[in-house]
Parts: structure tokens; C-alpha cells; sequence
């Protein structure tokens, strides 16, 4: 399992998770704070994202977690995408 692929994998979820929320929310004022969460989120991801070429350990917490429980990180991914069809295979493989 690459823990660069998981800790992307579990930031993606995170960004899913918070813009289908940003999408239902009916008040501007609460889905402008929405839409910011998922923007720090997308900025998490693509720092995750950098861990695909850079060996440092991540500052992130959930990141973080996925470089050190990597398999419990797929096992919880894999729950996430049960969850929400049509979203694609588990990251982490072999490469």
C-alpha cells in the first residue's frame, strides 16, 4: 500500500464529504462557511498530493494517520467508497 495514495484518498473523502454539504446548506452565510472548508480541505489534499514525490512525513493529522496505519487507512477508505457509489476503486496500490 503507497501512504501517499491513502492520506489523497482520505483527503478526497474529506472534500467530497464537506462539498456535499456546501450544496445543500440554504443560508449564503453558512455556505460561504462551507465553501471555505472545503477549500482549506482542497489545499490539504494537494498537499497530500506532494507527498507522491516528496519522502517527508506529512503535517496533517489524517494524512498522518494513513502513513502510519495504512491498513486500517484502506480498510476505512474502502468503507467510504461502499458508501458512496459510482466514486471509483480504493486507492493504494502497489506502486
Amino acid at each position: 500500500m503507497n501512504p501517499a495514495r491513502l492520506a489523497m484518498a482520505y483527503q478526497a473523502c474529506e472534500v467530497a464529504d464537506l462539498a456535499r454539504t456546501a450544496v445543500t446548506l440554504h443560508d449564503p452565510v453558512e455556505a460561504r462557511a462551507q465553501a471555505e472548508l472545503v477549500l482549506a480541505a482542497a489545499r490539504r489534499l494537494s498537499a497530500a498530493a506532494a507527498r507522491l514525490t516528496d519522502t517527508g512525513p506529512p503535517a496533517d493529522p489524517l494524512q498522518h494517520f494513513a502513513y502510519q496505519h495504512p491498513e486500517e487507512a484502506a480498510a476505512d477508505i474502502a468503507d467510504w467508497l461502499r458508501h458512496h457509489p459510482g466514486t471509483g476503486e480504493a486507492p493504494g496500490g502497489a506502486d
